[in-house]
């Protein structure tokens, strides 16, 4: 009986407990994630003091802008089954709205931007994204 390479014998076990891995996060639903709707943005603009004056949540519920009482712009980002929040002056941050999409920049270049597509552009937003907008303190 002809013996097989103990390195093709460890490949073959590695190979199957990857695969037995990733069946096990199949079955456990790995692809699961939270998904973004205005009660969630009240909780979270209230956790910070303040509440939501107007919003807009991404066609996929994977992200939202929200513009806040206070004044305060509040992006929220779903992270798999949690939410990751960013607030910051609405001076603080440039706003582009183009073609169903709007891309915000924050002045914090440790912040990643956010790219989001809409279903519908409400007009605040675009008042938002505008160039002539005025910042609070000028």
């Amino acid at each position: 009986m002809a013996s097989v390479d103990p390195v093709v014998l460890e490949l073959i076990g590695s190979a199957a407990v990857v695969l037995l891995m990733v069946g096990v996060a199949a079955l456990l639903g790995f692809r699961i994630s939270a998904k973004l709707d205005d009660e969630d943005l009240a909780r979270l603009a209230q956790a910070e003091g303040a509440s939501v004056q107007r919003a807009i949540i991404a066609a996929n519920g994977r992200s939202a802008l929200a513009q806040l009482t206070d004044g305060r712009l509040m992006v929220a980002r779903v992270m798999g089954l949690d939410i990751s929040t960013r607030l910051a002056p609405a001076s603080a941050v440039m706003l582009r709205l183009k073609s169903g999409r709007l891309d915000v920049t924050f002045a914090d270049i440790g912040y990643p931007p956010l790219h989001m597509r809409l279903k519908d552009q409400p007009a605040w937003l675009a008042e938002l994204a505008s160039p002539q907008r005025t910042t609070g303190g000028n």
